[in-house]
């Protein structure tokens, strides 16, 4: 007969675990934000990359979260939701190309 043998403590890594890892992933559009300011990432760039941040989202989601397929969609939802957020504050933060504007000149 097999027994489980689940503690306090075990739950409470479990759930400190999981908690960290989700907390610091969620902080994607900041960390995106200040990279678009910086002009490192570009919205093309994102969407170009989209299948392999769909793949990284997913084994990610399944490291941090327990061995059930369904708390890993559970995590990984938001976590794509959060990387199309991304792209959009990306979109709008992206550097619009200055153009001169030329003042009238004054000299008569």
């Amino acid at each position: 007969m097999v027994k489980n043998d689940i503690d306090i403590n075990s739950y409470i890594g479990l759930v400190k675990t999981t908690s960290l890892a989700c907390g610091l992933i969620f902080e994607l559009p900041i960390i995106m934000y200040f990279l678009s300011v910086l002009g490192l990432v570009t919205p093309q760039f994102l969407r170009e990359y989209r299948k392999y941040a769909i793949v990284l989202i997913l084994i990610l989601a399944a490291i941090i979260t327990p061995p059930d397929v369904i708390s890993q969609i559970i995590v990984s939802i938001p976590l794509l939701i959060l990387y199309e957020i991304s792209i959009y504050i990306s979109k709008f933060v992206q550097k619009k190309p200055k153009t001169e504007v030329l003042a009238p000149n004054n000299n008569d």
